[in-house]
């Protein structure tokens, strides 16, 4: 949602002015008061005006948008790992009154597991602040955009557009996918500017933030010097050997010395660890688990506390295949035939992109065969590494569209890099190490290594009143109707999914069970059918959002309003959001906690000691000002 803040504007009369005029406002100080008064009023109608007819500001309130847009929100430092992510804390607040409900005080680090019990006196900040362009000839798919719910025409709400008048849109594979009008056959819908797709990617692992007490404890380090090559402790058809890359474990980088004809590897596996990995405090001779190679999941820090990785429909279970490398490639020798090589795997299929070094051409593969020896062309473009030098390199696998950045320049190719995907989810073993750096007669240093997902779109959250149509929302089950026979056997396959991570095969069987069952039991439902004037509005944090999927049908009629229940109306349609002005101010002093001002009001209207609201001194976060895509 999204609440209105009227932007303030005010005019300062000039401070030129000639002696004979300043003699006159001595003599007549009336004359002075009714200029002031004029340019006031003249002041608030020009504001108004511009609200009403050009942009508007305003405060996001909940985290449904997150990672684009922030919500009330804490941000956290993990004791573990020493990453940093911001937690939702929307919940602890009564929305309507501000009034404080609870406190969150555990949290639980996506990028080690760690839970961290330190958050209940973290500061607290406000949502962010954002300009919105209300004058749009044109709404386009994948546009941020406010709009007025017909539930609640007197709040405004802001989402992701994801579906255009006279389409039909469902969710498979935690992807969208579209049918249009008088087409019969269905298309994902891919956010036509790339750029976009890499601005909303969520962090699964940030090689800078290792967990030095699993590692010292015994914990694999998750990039290792591989071959491809089964054995006992081979992982994802990877096994760990000596080749001519030599990690820093305290730098935090990888060195490569290659001068063999044949590419050497470095390899991502899924060591992804969970709160029940990390020992006790108190433990005196801690043990760990047996470290096991998991699917990469749409788990979500910025929703997971207290009840830790179960809470509010965040258990672990849903596979994304859709990943992004990250990487810093220093380059000190390269020769004729150098190459850098990225690989990334999705299910059956394996997308590589190799650079030549000594051009810059980078081209692009589909991998395949039991000994990964053929290779399909895909496409070519060309690049500016073909020099010694440092290189800031990502690659992508997002939408069924492969896409290369290097330095943060999105590479042209000659042909499609857009493929043809299944929209059933099949992880194989190779997805437990799904991705690669392999260098070929080259020396240099890779490093700042982040492993990025795309949004995982659920369909989860929601079943439907067999007789009627009307949504079940199952994260609030208590407040609505639910068939109770097909929630027992959603919640048995989920978690089944959960407890079989680490087994892509027995995964990919419980998902198509789940998806079956949910399918045939409320298909007609799960697909959102749209008129000539409506649209469909999706939040990209897709596990903690009230979106499309979980409009209530109830309320319209009683506002003669008879639309599809998903559906925004075109004449609900507010403005396009344009830019983050005011993320919140950071406070420093006091550890970086400030000096409160403010402190929370409870229920019952009495003040929370203990719990500051607003914190001074502080200083403007401009990292997070940034134009909205």
């Amino acid at each position: 949602m999204a609440s209105k803040k009227n932007p303030e504007t005010s005019t300062e009369p000039s401070s030129e002015a000639s002696p004979a005029k300043a003699k006159a406002k001595k003599k007549k100080p009336a004359d002075g008061t009714r200029e002031t008064v004029e340019s006031i009023a003249i002041a608030f109608v020009l504001a108004f005006l511009f609200k009403t007819f050009q942009a508007e500001a305003y405060v996001i309130p909940t985290g449904s948008m997150a990672p684009t847009l922030f919500g009330r929100h804490k941000e956290v430092q993990c004791d573990g790992c020493g990453f940093k992510f911001a937690l939702g804390a929307s919940s602890e607040v009564d929305q309507s009154s501000g009034r404080l409900d609870w406190r969150i005080t555990t949290a639980y680090c996506s990028n080690c597991g760690k839970q961290n019990n330190n958050v209940a006196d973290a500061p607290v900040f406000n949502g962010d602040r954002i300009l919105v362009n209300k004058q749009i000839d044109e709404f386009k798919r994948f546009d941020v955009v406010v709009f007025k719910n017909p539930e609640q025409p007197h709040v405004n709400y802001i989402k992701r557009l994801v579906g255009l008048p006279g389409e039909t849109i469902r969710i498979r594979q935690g992807n969208l996918w579209g049918l249009s009008k008088g087409e019969d056959s269905w298309k994902i819908l891919r956010k036509d500017d790339p750029f976009i797709q890499k601005d909303i990617q969520l962090t699964v692992y940030d090689d800078n933030f290792p967990a030095p007490t699993l590692l010292e404890l015994g914990w694999p380090e998750r990039w290792a010097a591989s071959a491809y090559g089964s054995g006992n402790d081979s992982v994802g058809n990877w096994r760990p050997v000596e080749n001519s890359w030599t990690a820093d474990a305290n730098a935090r980088t990888y060195r490569f010395d290659n001068n063999a004809s044949e590419a050497e590897w470095l390899r991502y596996r899924n060591f992804q660890p969970h709160a029940s990995t990390w020992p006790r405090d108190d433990q005196v001779a801690p043990d760990l688990p047996m470290p096991q190679a998991s699917l990469i999941t749409d788990f979500c820090s910025f929703n997971a506390y207290d009840a830790g990785y179960n809470q509010g429909g965040n258990a672990r279970g849903y596979w994304v295949g859709d990943l992004t490398i990250n990487a810093s490639i220093e380059l000190e020798r390269i020769e004729a035939d150098s190459e850098l090589i990225l690989e990334l795997v999705d299910g059956p299929q394996t997308f590589r992109c190799v650079v030549s070094l000594s051009d810059g051409t980078a081209n692009l593969e589909v991998v395949s065969g039991d000994n990964r020896e053929a290779t399909t062309p895909m496409a070519s473009g060309k690049t500016a590494m073909s020099s010694t030098g440092t290189y800031d390199v990502t690659f992508a696998n997002v939408d069924d569209r492969i896409c290369l950045w290097v330095n943060n320049k999105l590479i042209e190719f000659d042909a499609s890099t857009e493929y043809t995907g299944s929209d059933v989810p099949q992880p194989t073993g190779n997805d437990l190490a799904p991705v690669g750096i392999a260098i070929r007669n080259a020396t240099g240093i890779a490093s700042d290594l982040l492993l990025q997902r795309d949004i995982y779109y659920r369909n989860d959250l929601i079943q439907f009143d067999v007789s009627d149509g009307i949504c079940v929302n199952l994260a609030y089950e208590n407040n609505y109707r639910r068939d109770e026979v097909n929630s027992q056997t959603h919640n048995e396959i989920e978690n089944d999914l959960d407890s079989q991570l680490t087994n892509p095969a027995a995964w990919a069987a419980s998902y198509a069970k789940e998806s079956a069952v949910q399918i045939s039991s409320f298909g007609k439902y799960g697909e959102y059918e749209l008129a000539d004037d409506e649209y469909l509005m999706f939040g990209d944090n897709s596990s903690m959002s009230k979106d499309s999927r979980l409009f209530d049908y109830e309320a319209r009629p009683m506002n003669g309003i008879f639309s599809h229940r998903y559906a925004v109306r075109e004449k609900d349609l507010i403005g396009k959001a344009l830019f983050i002005f005011w993320p919140h101010g950071v406070p420093f002093l006091n550890d970086g906690k400030g000096i409160p001002v403010w402190y929370h009001k409870t229920r019952e209207g009495k003040k929370a000691e203990d719990y500051p609201s607003f914190r001074i001194p502080f200083y403007p976060n401009l990292t997070r000002m940034k134009k909205i895509r």
